[in-house]
């Protein structure tokens, strides 16, 4: 079997969750003998757009198409051309069997429509709500959860020039892109329930958690005595809906306790950074298990409906305790007074009481219990995503 995973970044150039978790799967497919490729953007301003690097990154055969940082205009978020004739050479080159994407921000929407074109079968895991978010993340432009897209929110919220039909036009385009995937793979029901409520068809949306490579992260659930001093901590993103800001006002009132931020930040570091907050820098995913290790409570405060924060899981295999906001794929995992503590969404005084409550007592960590068991290894992940890849064979073998 042969498979191309398209996905809008991957390491070493990109660190976040789905790239992250897009290098795990193809690693553990090429360990299962799965053929896989990869297709991919980078963003190299010292290089000419559009430039083709093929390369092989420990044992990745990758593809990566440059498109430099600029500002992008509405339909550019959509449409790229010239991304579509690169990748269109590329998959007649490649011949997969399937094709696996990931994203398609950064990319063009086509790339479906070229793979359908060409009748392969697609397969798509859903990490956000892109494919009907322009931003990806439901928060509308006062910061705040949309209630639902449409063409009047979408409009407003845009942070990019359009009007109304512009809007109207993309997302006709969009659910044209949606109904041609075959498969989609949903690492939470989160996710799937909306998607399901934007009219896609339950039966083509399948609940799988990501899998994980469980020998990267020790375990080490220690023990805790009511004067023992806690480390705080954050990792992921600095941005505004990873909660930064409920996070910074929540420790304001803690002047007494430290709080440790592992993630890229530039200059607006100055306007978050007080005596008791420190910046660690960005981390590379291959330490984490270093990093897990100074922290004894973790927190994920977003104010969005995170699909399923590796991060949270990471922590569950290092035995780290867990608080993060009660939505979405955050409150799916970690369930209140039982493996780890949830909060109200962006409320910073309700963040600070139970930060207070485990300073107080640092011994209530103690009975909070081990989630390890919960964490998919990526071995049981990849080897439920062949049984897709081969089902959608057979059906393609039938018709």
């Amino acid at each position: 079997m042969r498979v191309l995973k398209v996905i809008h970044g991957f390491p070493p150039d990109y660190m976040a969750g789905s790239e992250v978790y897009s290098y795990h799967l193809v690693k553990e497919l090429i360990n299962q003998k799965i053929d896989t490729f990869v297709f991919t953007r980078v963003e190299n301003e010292f290089h000419e757009p559009y430039r083709i690097y093929k390369e092989k990154f420990e044992n990745i055969n990758i593809l990566r198409v440059n498109k430099p940082k600029r500002d992008y205009l509405y339909n550019d978020k959509f449409f790229d051309t010239t991304m579509d004739s690169i990748f269109r050479e590329y998959l007649i080159k490649i011949n997969p069997d399937i094709v696996h994407f990931g994203h398609l921000s950064h990319l063009s929407t086509n790339l479906i429509a070229i793979t359908k074109e060409l009748n392969y079968p697609v397969v798509f895991t859903i990490h956000d709500f892109w494919l009907f978010c322009v931003k990806g993340q439901m928060i509308n432009q006062h910061g705040s959860i949309c209630p639902t897209p449409s063409i009047e929110n979408c409009t407003k919220c845009s942070p990019y020039v359009c009007n109304e039909d512009d809007v109207q036009k993309s997302t006709s385009h969009m659910k044209n892109i949606i109904s041609q995937i075959d498969t989609f793979i949903s690492p939470s029901q989160t996710l799937k329930n909306f998607f399901i409520s934007q009219g896609v068809d339950e039966k083509k949306i399948k609940y799988l958690k990501y899998g994980f490579n469980t020998d990267k992260i020790t375990f080490e659930k220690k023990q805790y005595s009511k004067s023992d001093k806690l480390n705080f901590g954050f990792m992921g993103r600095v941005i505004p809906t990873k909660g930064i800001k409920v996070l910074i006002e929540a420790f304001k009132e803690l002047p007494y306790t430290t709080l440790n931020i592992y993630g890229n930040i530039g200059a607006q570091k100055r306007f978050l950074e007080t005596n008791n907050i420190i910046f660690k820098g960005a981390y590379d995913n291959n330490n984490i298990n270093q990093v897990l290790n100074d922290i004894d409570v973790l927190i994920v405060p977003s104010i969005w409906y995170e699909n399923a924060p590796l991060v949270i899981q990471e922590a569950f295999l290092a035995g780290v305790a867990v608080i993060t906001s009660n939505i979405g794929g955050m409150s799916e995992l970690v369930k209140n007074n039982i493996n780890g503590y949830t909060f109200e969404v962006g409320n910073a005084k309700s963040l600070q009481q139970v930060v207070e409550k485990i300073i107080d007592n640092p011994t209530t960590l103690n009975s909070l219990q081990s989630s390890r068991k919960d964490v998919v290894d990526i071995s049981d992940d990849s080897n439920e995503i062949i049984k897709i890849y081969k089902s959608l064979l057979w059906s393609n073998l039938g018709a």
